[in-house]
């Protein structure tokens, strides 16, 4: 089977898969998971897994460009400034909450696993820092389809972007950590210098991209021009990011953030991918999910049962210490924790980073069938959650709903 034969079925499949969850009412990338399982080696086997294991790896880092590149678009410094700082604190303590307790917990319960103990804490921090990541996709779609706007919203919004940069951040300084555990980064330096290399040099490509697309921008005239620009500069970023070392989705994410609060007209330039992420998210999607093996999950159920109460917790938790420490209003305190469980696009994505690392290859099934389990439930509960919360904040904008 070639490459384009592979990603017509990914497309129609996912086509099909997504039509039929939305008609029960189920989030659309749960029903890319699913398709991409049935059509993998655990069931149909109609995907070599000599395709999906190494062929269509631009794919993910195709999706993941323009994920990040999407979440930086969608911080705006004018918004989060009003409510800066609950906004901060709370993302810093439910991020580092699902961070710091799934590491711990996984780490302690994963005696049920064969492995030595740095491959086993280094599994862990990868967890943990995939953990912390939450799914703005499907919170926008939530907000959307509610009309929900006021001062819960506006929170909510703020920190599911922010949370997914500091995300990308923890998982950049795990992943290297990682790496020097299991005996492949040199150093105890260069284990502390190299994540601190790759941060800030991630920032200042990103930084730097992001004000060279803003001082291009007059030279476009359609939305057309604008597409072809942004999307080469998200190749080309990302490029460049993985050839220097550093996080192209940090450096993405950096780009994106930089070019729309220099200037108001560039949110153009976020616009302007609508009409084409669809498709490349279907494929992204169904393809993470033939990589979910039933043989591994009878191992990891418990493990994966962890992962998703630890987290939940940390969620939770942090976001209500976070908002009684900047003492943000009860309605967000009590809420907005419950809102941030929803889990998808950043953490396959930065599962399927760690997959692909050879370095990691003992531990890689494991970690990727735990992130896609968890992700398949989060995206079952989560957006109702989601939902109740903002109908408990009363920010439902219930005539616009009773019009449609």
């Amino acid at each position: 089977m070639n490459i384009i034969f592979a990603l017509g079925i990914f497309l129609l499949v996912g086509y099909l898969s997504g039509r039929v969850a939305s008609r029960f009412k189920i989030p659309e990338v749960t029903g890319y998971i699913v398709a991409g399982i049935l059509i993998g080696p655990s069931v149909l086997h109609l995907i070599p897994e000599s395709i999906t294991e190494h062929e269509l790896d631009f794919v993910v880092d195709l999706a993941l460009g323009l994920i990040a590149f999407s979440i930086g678009g969608g911080l705006n410094l004018k918004q989060v400034g009003k409510l800066g700082k609950s906004i901060i604190s709370i993302t810093l303590f439910q991020c580092f909450g699902a961070f710091l307790l799934v590491t711990l917990t996984i780490f302690l319960f994963s005696n049920v696993l064969r492995g030595d103990r740095p491959g086993l804490l280094s599994l862990s921090l990868l967890l943990g820092a995939i953990a912390s990541a939450t799914a703005p996709a499907a919170t926008i779609a939530v907000i959307n389809e509610l009309r929900a706007k006021g001062l819960f919203t506006t929170t909510l919004l703020s920190v599911v972007a922010l949370d997914d940069a500091l995300a990308i951040g923890i998982f950049g300084v795990a992943h290297a950590f990682a790496i020097s555990l299991l005996g492949k980064g040199g150093s105890t330096l260069q284990m502390v210098t190299l994540p601190i290399r790759e941060i800030f040099g991630s920032l200042i490509l990103g930084g730097a991209a992001g004000f060279i697309l803003h001082l291009i921008f007059p030279f476009f005239k359609t939305r057309r021009e604008i597409l072809m620009v942004v999307l080469g500069s998200v190749l080309f970023i990302g490029g460049c990011a993985i050839s220097l070392h550093f996080s192209s989705l940090l450096t993405n994410i950096t780009a994106g953030f930089v070019v729309v609060n220099l200037a108001r007209r560039n949110q153009r330039f976020v616009a302007s991918l609508d009409d084409f992420t669809p498709p490349v998210y279907a494929v992204f999607f169904v393809l993470a999910g033939t990589h979910l093996k039933f043989a591994m999950l009878a191992k990891v159920g418990l493990l994966g049962l962890i992962f998703i109460l630890a987290r939940s917790i940390g969620k939770i938790g942090g976001t209500f210490v976070g908002g009684h420490i900047s003492k943000a209003p009860d309605i967000v305190k009590k809420w907005l924790g419950v809102s941030l469980l929803p889990q998808a696009g950043v953490a396959v994505g930065l599962a399927l980073i760690a997959y692909e690392n050879p370095i990691l290859a003992p531990y890689s099934d494991i970690l990727i069938n735990v992130v896609l389990a968890s992700v398949a439930i989060n995206e079952i509960i989560g957006p109702p959650a989601t939902a109740f919360a903002i109908r408990k904040s009363k920010e439902v904008n219930r005539k616009l709903i009773d019009t449609e």
